[in-house]
């Protein structure tokens, strides 16, 4: 990888960090305001609750992409980016673009996939 599409995926990367920062604070915001409130009825109570439920849910999956983005920063770095983990080949440009946090190819992202089921 030259050094114009390593620039290139730090720059992806970097937004990818901020948009996913915001969402966290943003729910954090919205989970502390729930908690402060107070519902006037057991369905309000239901319904509050599965909101944070959600909440939490999208804030731990946005923290677990945050940490593979921390990841993939620090490999453009060490010099090691868009080289699958597995198979040790290089990930496509095409999948570093779709997911520039990408941490395998696509056939080894497969078999990983087959295997968890």
């Amino acid at each position: 990888m030259n050094k114009k599409e390593k620039e290139f995926f730090l720059k992806l990367l970097e937004k990818e960090k901020e948009r996913i920062s915001k969402n966290l604070s943003y729910a954090r915001e919205v989970i502390e305001k729930r908690d402060k409130g107070v519902p006037t009825h057991i369905a309000d109570y239901g319904t509050d609750e599965f909101e944070k439920d959600l909440e939490v849910g999208l804030s731990n999956s946005e923290s677990k992409i945050l940490k593979a983005v921390d990841i993939a920063i620090k490999k453009i770095k060490e010099g090691t980016y868009g080289i699958c983990e597995d198979c040790k080949k290089p990930i496509s440009k095409e999948r570093l673009k779709a997911i520039p946090y990408a941490r395998f190819c696509i056939k080894c992202q497969t078999e990983r996939e087959k295997s968890e089921k």
